[in-house]
């Protein structure tokens, strides 16, 4: 088995790929930026320069011919794909970027990929954005209902990959996350930036009044996941994965404060809401748990206590930085 690991930098991409490492794999990464300092990715420490042997700088946007050239040269049995533009909020600012990102190069790339005699699985990491707010839990074969860019660039893709399935025996797999988070995470998304702010007495915004709801999974349980879909997965398949657990950005925040010992009122206040911005995501994963045995086992209290740690041990480093996300293409 030879995995590639596009967008390798993502926050899921380098746990995976630190995961598949240690685990003895051949694995390589395509990242447009090279890997992060040892203050975020611990994991580096291990590997040091000889990372660069299985690590390639190559931007989707930029280079996208460049991709194909070195996916044809390593010839992988599995891909594994996080590449794209992220965040959903800014998606509203520039959504050409976003669909020539998300649609039109990876559809390039993808052209290139389906031609691969050595090809196995093809796994997409997606988003429940596809199907919208929805209070009712949704399967895979849910009907899809974005609401920005960001969603809509996600249903494109995937409903592309269901054409190549069906008129070319591609074998991709479509797994849908619910929230991200854990120690190595950007600084800029919800969990690591609160900690930050309240541990720094800086003041948290909340957008809109915090009521949405969310499920969050942690990234030893996003690895599993997808350990899963690698060994156990049938291709042409589409999976669901989120933790049981489901809380508001409001509770997840007094949560924060209260592992901080810090006054919610103090430290906390409330902005606009953002575009676009779903209520709440509701995944059903039977399908994940019954037939590749998936579970989330990390709760969302051990999870936050290690981001907070992780925090806590890097914190001269990380107050020193900018905690907002700083668009990059």
């Amino acid at each position: 088995m030879k995995i590639l690991i596009l967008g390798s930098g993502s926050f899921a991409g380098q746990a995976l790929f630190s995961n598949l490492l240690d685990d003895g794999y051949e694995v390589f990464g395509i990242n447009r930026s090279a890997p992060k300092s040892t203050y975020y990715w611990n994991w580096i420490k291990k590997y040091g320069k000889e990372i660069n042997k299985y690590w390639y700088e190559i931007n989707i946007h930029k280079d996208p011919s460049l991709i194909i050239k070195k996916i044809n040269y390593l010839q992988p049995t599995h891909i594994v794909d996080f590449m794209g533009q992220g965040m959903v909020a800014q998606s509203w600012d520039d959504p050409m970027l976003w669909y020539e990102t998300n649609i039109a190069r990876k559809s390039y790339i993808l052209e290139s990929i389906k031609e691969l005699k050595s090809l196995e699985k093809y796994i997409r990491a997606s988003t429940p954005e596809v199907y919208g707010s929805s209070r009712l839990k949704q399967k895979e074969e849910a009907n899809f209902c974005p609401s920005t860019p960001y969603a809509i660039s996600h249903c494109a893709i995937d409903y592309h990959l269901r054409c190549l399935g069906k008129n070319y025996n591609f074998p991709y797999i479509i797994a849908r996350f619910s929230n991200f988070y854990g120690d190595g995470q950007q600084l800029y998304r919800v969990i690591p930036k609160s900690i930050l702010s309240i541990y720094n007495g800086q003041i948290f915004t909340i957008d809109g009044d915090g009521q949405s709801l969310r499920s969050f999974i942690h990234s030893d349980d996003i690895c599993s996941a997808f350990k899963s879909l690698l060994l156990v997965s049938n291709p042409k398949k589409e999976y669901n994965f989120s933790s049981s657990e489901e809380i508001s950005i409001f509770e997840l925040i007094k949560k924060i404060c209260n592992l901080t010992n810090t006054n919610f009122e103090e430290v906390v206040k409330f902005g606009p809401e953002r575009k676009g911005k779903d209520l709440i995501y509701r995944m059903d994963c039977n399908k994940s748990i019954s037939e590749l045995g998936w579970q989330s086992n990390i709760s969302l209290n051990n999870g936050i206590n290690r981001v907070f740690k992780w925090i806590k041990e890097n914190n001269t480093y990380f107050s020193k930085l900018s905690w907002d996300y700083e668009h990059k293409c």
